[in-house]
């Protein structure tokens, strides 16, 4: 009896196809919420400062309103292409790596009771394997794309993505395209061993009592806090 009520309430997981749908919608969203913000952060991060100047931007709001104003709504969604193409595989090659993960890392019981978040976190920390081949090039496309209308930008500029591809194949080759992606592996990996770990605890912590899982709104929730 005891083994029929265990059968019953465990929890069908999505198959790979309905993984990769799901991971590429998100992704998506994700991009076309997020890449505005991001476009104002990364030229912040680059304008130049002058001593005794005042910056060529005072804040968010204004760096928002100076890039609508010169370059219209667009403006904020410039170097958007490359992320928003590669979201849908990178979502999908992430929870397939978690998955890969954690049959590496994780012992049988480590999703049980009690929670074993350190392998938890090194089998999301694994997932950054798989994604950065595709983050790690569109990281360096948009951001060349983002700062090269900043006024202390003094390198070649681009008029689109064929453009600027072709142009850092010539200065570097492969190389030159997926400069930086060592670094991005680092810090995703880093970013998703803290995301998973925590986004499977919340999930427990928000289970109802005899529940197998936590309601959709509270694992929305729990993405979110977990920076998802």
């Amino acid at each position: 009896f005891i083994s029929d009520m265990a059968e019953e309430t465990v929890v069908k997981q999505p198959g790979a196809l309905k993984s990769f749908l799901a991971g590429g919608a998100g992704g998506i969203c994700l991009v076309l919420v997020g890449h505005p913000l991001d476009t104002i952060k990364v030229r912040i991060q680059t304008m130049e400062v002058v001593a005794g100047q005042k910056p060529q931007y005072s804040g968010m709001v204004d760096c928002a309103k100076q890039i609508i104003a010169k370059e219209g709504p667009t403006g904020l969604y410039k170097g958007m292409a490359a992320p928003l193409a590669g979201v849908a595989p990178m979502y999908a090659l992430c929870f397939m790596g978690y998955g890969m993960g954690k049959k590496i890392f994780c012992d049988d019981d480590a999703y049980g009771r009690d929670l074993k978040l350190t392998q938890i976190g090194m089998a999301g920390a694994f997932s950054a394997v798989f994604t950065t081949p595709i983050l790690g090039p569109g990281e360096r496309l948009k951001c060349v794309l983002q700062i090269q209308n900043n006024p202390g930008y003094t390198g070649p500029k681009y008029n689109g993505y064929k453009e600027l591809v072709s142009g850092l194949y010539k200065e570097g080759g492969v190389r030159g395209i997926c400069r930086g992606s060592g670094a991005t592996l680092v810090r995703d990996g880093v970013a998703s061993f803290f995301y998973f770990s925590t986004y499977e605890l919340l999930k427990k912590m928000w289970t109802p009592p005899g529940e197998t899982g936590p309601s959709v709104l509270m694992t929305f929730m729990a993405g979110g806090f977990s920076g998802g």
